[in-house]
């Protein structure tokens, strides 16, 4: 196994930090640019250049890793788009020729022109809204000056002479302090795995703070984060935090006094499960952005337009889902841009023959997920009533097995949502994003094909895995 390397990166004359890369350096400086945006949380394009002692450590652009070895100092070049600073939620980013529909709640989209845009880019629904999944590796914060000063200090006399430090409680508070602050960048629940992760990180950056007698040399960290990050969502719950409150027991329905009200947690590794309303807006003036859409959609070549309106209104879309649970029929009425499709791609057959494959390696029905229908069957609208989760096809009789269907729909509580989406294929991908759109859940015949597209294609919160699906990615990856 390779050895853990670390190195430091460089994003302004006043912001560097480290980047711990636990399985070696990696083989390809495209393989350490996407280390550096999924660790240090940044966005945009970027170069890398080196520190090189062959002209008085002047900083040249990094061709090769061989350039570079362990604790050597990178310097990140941004193109001409302002980059997000590390630490910072970032701003989605949105692309009319890959990405071009609105069903994707965290795109947004800048055009000249626009008001909404300029909302969009101003307002802090950018820092209340998460766009990052959980990292690979915790990214540990620095703390304020005189604890990392301490820390620093007691680590340099752990390198020397292996002594612990013992911090007292100021320092421990403004330890916890600072992680609870970072982890609720990405979210303010986590497994057991992640308090895990975020302790061993932190003794793995500061191995001064590790913990005699500790079979892990973190086991006090996790159990007081725990405490920490439960008084954290307690004070946001306060500040009326949505993501908190949601979960509250006072949040009963139709006030009965009822027990707990259906704990609400993000499920599938959602990243923006519930945020807050941008600041300056409320749930009226979002409501009257939302009517607008409703005449915004219908008009052509106003992409652009809607896409901003859209990301505008995700904090009252997402509110509007977890709080209320509405019938897909009323939902896809109030809210039509989020199942607008504006082009497709052509996708070659085999796609689909893929797709379908994966159901049956997996031993379940492809059936349930894509069904085949002639366009002289009478009963297609009946079938299509009937269908709770799926996507349905409509081919022309007598066509070759390589001919375009007439059209490929996805139906959902019996309701066409989407429809002309071309192919099989992209009406998966279509399907996945109405599931995270939607809090639906996978359907119990479907579990491990949608297991597989989630975790092993999307990589979205990939490191449990069933049994059947990891034996799946063990194959995939000889």
């Amino acid at each position: 196994m390779a050895a853990m390397v670390k190195l430091r990166i460089i994003f302004s004359e006043n912001d560097s930090r480290r980047l711990i890369l636990p399985n070696g350096m990696p083989e390809s400086v495209s393989e350490l640019v996407q280390q550096i945006k999924g660790q240090c949380g940044v966005n945009g394009d970027f170069r890398l250049q080196f520190m090189d002692a062959e002209f008085g450590n002047e900083f040249t652009n990094l061709e090769s890793m061989s350039d570079i070895q362990d604790k050597s100092t990178i310097k990140v070049i941004f193109s001409s788009v302002a980059p997000v600073e590390p630490g910072e939620p970032l701003l989605p980013l949105y692309s009319s020729a890959a990405t071009s529909r609105t069903l994707d709640d965290s795109s947004s989209l800048s055009s000249p022109g626009n008001s909404f845009d300029t909302d969009i880019l101003s307002s802090p629904e950018s820092t209340s809204s998460r766009a990052t999944a959980w990292p690979d590796v915790f990214p540990i914060p620095r703390f304020s000056y005189d604890t990392q000063l301490q820390l620093d200090r007691a680590n340099a006399t752990f390198k020397e002479t292996g002594a612990l430090l013992n911090p007292d409680h100021k320092i421990k508070s403004a330890i916890l302090d600072g992680l609870a602050e970072t982890i609720v960048q990405y979210k303010v629940y986590l497994s057991d795995r992640e308090f895990d992760e975020v302790a061993e990180a932190l003794v793995t950056t500061h191995p001064c703070l590790k913990e005699p007698g500790s079979v892990t040399g973190y086991g006090g960290w996790k159990a007081s984060l725990k405490y920490k990050l439960a008084n954290y969502r307690t004070k946001l719950r306060r500040l009326g935090c949505p993501e908190v409150t949601v979960n509250s027991l006072k949040h009963k329905p139709d006030s009965k006094c009822t027990p707990a009200y259906g704990v609400k947690k993000p499920k599938k590794a959602e990243v923006n499960y519930c945020p807050t309303y941008p600041a300056g807006e409320t749930a009226e003036t979002l409501e009257e952005i939302r009517v607008d859409l409703l005449s915004e959609v219908k008009k052509k070549n106003n992409d652009h337009r809607v896409a901003a309106m859209m990301e505008k209104t995700l904090a009252l879309r997402r509110q509007e889902v977890i709080r209320e649970a509405p019938m897909i029929a009323d939902f896809k009425m109030r809210w039509p841009a989020l199942f607008h499709v504006c082009e497709t791609a052509a996708v070659e057959v085999r796609r689909e023959c893929i797709l379908k494959g994966l159901c049956v390696y997996l031993n379940e029905d492809p059936e349930k997920l894509v069904k085949d229908y002639l366009d002289v069957d009478k009963s297609i609208a009946t079938a299509i009533a009937e269908t709770v989760f799926g996507i349905c096809v409509i081919r022309s009789e007598g066509a070759e097995p390589g001919d375009d269907p007439q059209d490929v729909m996805i139906v959902l509580e019996g309701v066409e949502v989407m429809g002309e989406l071309g192919n099989v294929a992209f009406a998966v991908a279509m399907l996945l994003g109405l599931v995270y759109s939607l809090n639906l859940s996978y359907p119990p015949e479907l579990r491990y094909t949608f297991e597989v597209l989630q975790k092993i294609l999307m990589e979205l919160d990939a490191h449990k895995l069933s049994n059947k699906v990891q034996v799946l990615k063990t194959l995939l990856s000889r």
